[in-house]
């Protein structure tokens, strides 16, 4: 079962954790920075490894279509159609990298739960 409150502290904790470890760590900083938002998804909903990737997932998945939407807003409302355009064009590069962040936000909740012990 899906626990938006996590969800959504885990899609938060991805975003400043990622540009706090980006930063901090330039190569691998944001992989680590949105593995442990993952992992404390899981620990937050407990439960078996499924139900923490599962959260985990959705938080990640939550995170890129949020990011893809607000891109679409402001850049047609900044530049207009060109910048709709370049939005459109942003976006489905950012679907592209969301594979990648809800896999590795997956498998964070899934340790997180684990580690939390919880069946």
């Amino acid at each position: 079962m899906i626990d938006w409150g996590a969800v959504i502290i885990g899609f938060v904790l991805s975003i400043v954790l990622g540009a706090i470890f980006g930063v901090i760590i330039p190569v691998w900083g944001v992989f680590i920075g949105i593995l442990i938002a993952g992992m404390l998804v899981g620990y937050m909903v407990g439960g078996d490894a499924a139900n923490g990737m599962v959260n985990g997932a959705v938080s990640g998945a939550f995170g890129g279509i949020v990011l893809s939407f607000l891109l679409l807003i402001f850049g047609t409302l900044i530049a207009g159609l060109l910048g709709f355009a370049v939005a459109t064009i942003t976006s489905f590069v950012i679907f592209i990298g969301l594979i990648g962040v809800v896999i590795v936000m997956a498998v964070g909740g899934a340790i997180g739960s684990v580690v939390k012990g919880e069946a």
